[in-house]
């Protein structure tokens, strides 16, 4: 389900004393199946972006259109009333930190709360809550449990398998790795790299981790002062030094080592590796060459 941002500028607070422009004639095509990461510093847009795509937010100018769905700006009361609930049906996210949003007595209630606020009964609220503890692998053990008495990824678990329940066909992911220890975030990552392939899904990664990004995302767009600065492949926008600074960035601590260590073997070109698994291949392959 392909995504468009046509010309969309969106003001924070509008006709105010504290009116914010926060995203200027932004123009981004996510085509369906695609695994796009989302970056910039602190107040960039990213986030104000990715909240049109499932009409949490909407456009001052400009429009959003998402399949056969369209979200313009509020110009009337009649298009105040619009029914976004079929877009946010289809366009799931989650929160950084979701687990906070948890609230019901059972990790089981939680994750039915979705289906059922989109429609379904209770039959199929629960068939999909299921399903969506089990593709989060939450073990069965811990469905009729307080979400609450779980542990911080145990309970982001749930949150997620919360938003899965409602069978989206985008999901947009904002910092999933917040808070986790590196073992967590790379599990967090792996979940949801398994759950694209597995459901078909378009995944929005919105992040401030260099290395989770270049790791995992096929495509980037870096957003800056509200628009877009760079839309292309991770690995040529951290390639690129000065635009990585300009953009207020971090290289990726597995291509600075690959830099560092890339003269030893008279090697002039960082390689192109995304993994530290990538990297010590290649420095084995380096090694394993001199020695011929």
């Amino acid at each position: 389900m392909p995504i468009r941002i046509e010309e969309v500028t969106y003001q924070y607070q509008l006709n105010t004393p504290f009116e914010r422009t926060a995203l200027r004639d932004v123009n981004v095509t996510i085509p369906s199946g695609a695994l796009v990461a989302f970056l910039g510093h602190t107040g960039s847009g990213k986030s104000t972006l990715v909240q049109h795509m499932n009409g949490l937010l909407r456009p001052t100018k400009g429009r959003v259109v998402v399949d056969d769905l369209i979200v313009t700006p509020i110009r009337s009361r009649r298009d105040k009333k619009q029914n976004l609930l079929p877009l946010r049906r289809r366009v799931g996210l989650v929160f950084q930190y979701p687990e906070h949003q948890l609230f019901e007595e059972t990790v089981e209630r939680d994750v039915m709360f979705g289906p059922r606020n989109f429609g379904a009964t209770e039959a199929e609220a629960k068939e999909r809550a299921h399903e969506a503890l089990r593709l989060v692998g939450l073990d069965e053990s811990l469905w009729e449990r307080s979400p609450f008495d779980l542990s911080g990824g145990q309970m982001r678990r749930v949150a997620i398998a919360g938003v899965l329940a409602s069978r989206p066909d985008v999901l947009i992911v904002d910092e999933p790795t917040a808070g986790l220890d590196p073992i967590g975030r790379r599990d967090m990552l792996s979940l949801f790299k398994r759950l694209r392939e597995e459901l078909n899904l378009t995944l929005i990664l919105v992040s401030h981790d260099m290395d989770d990004v270049l790791a995992y995302a096929e495509r980037v767009v870096v957003m800056e002062k509200g628009q877009v600065a760079f839309d292309g492949n991770p690995f040529e926008l951290f390639q690129d030094e000065s635009l990585v600074r300009e953009l207020q960035l971090d290289i990726p601590h597995v291509l600075r080592l690959a830099r560092d260590v890339a003269p030893a073997f008279g090697v002039t070109e960082v390689p192109f590796v995304r993994t530290e698994t990538e990297l010590a291949d290649w420095i084995a392959s380096q090694i394993e060459g001199g020695v011929s």
